[in-house]
């Protein structure tokens, strides 16, 4: 950074990025988004619930179609009537990546580790129907038309430094393209 001119006042001197750094950071994050550039498109999915203590098992279906954003890098879910949802982006300056929940579930979900050859994981707290809890979220990538997430659920009184044993398993998104 170096001192410059408010965006809101040119009169004022306010720490700026330099154009370099500017262009070094956008280049990092449209590199990194072409990553999930296949998700673009038209899907079908099926969302496998298991039973549990207070509901049978069931299986939800339906169709979802994803955009990514330009030039904000953004994963977006689309809904029927073209209103984007940021879901998924980079955070450039420390190469995390990041998964936001602000429909129905809140929150904010990581990735340090980015993709690990077809899989990424997202881990965080979230409030789903006014309970906290650590979520985690894992991406697998079958292939260009074909994907899943499984989601799982700290359990409680878990060591959080101990992954072995300490999630549990709450539901399985899969899409299959259907604008192949």
């Amino acid at each position: 950074m170096t001192m410059g001119p408010s965006k809101a006042d040119p009169a004022r001197q306010v720490g700026v990025f330099t154009e370099k750094a500017i262009h070094s950071i956008a280049g990092v994050k449209a590199k990194e988004i072409e990553l999930f550039r296949w998700i673009v498109g038209e899907w079908s999915y099926d969302n496998a619930v298991p039973a549990t203590r207070v509901s049978p098992a069931y299986t939800d279906s339906g169709k979802q179609r994803f955009t990514i954003t330009e030039p904000d890098g953004w994963v977006c879910s689309v809904s029927p009537n073209g209103e984007k949802h940021p879901m998924i982006t980079i955070d450039a300056f420390s190469r995390q990546w990041i998964y936001l929940l602000t429909r129905g579930s809140y929150g904010m979900l990581r990735s340090k580790e980015g993709w690990m050859g077809n899989r990424i994981s997202f881990v965080g707290a979230m409030t789903m129907i006014g309970i906290d809890c650590e979520w985690r979220m894992t991406w697998i990538k079958s292939s260009d038309d074909e994907f899943k997430f499984v989601n799982e659920e700290r359990l409680p009184g878990s060591n959080v430094e101990i992954e072995d044993g300490s999630w549990s398993y709450i539901d399985e998104w899969r899409f299959r393209r259907i604008d192949a």
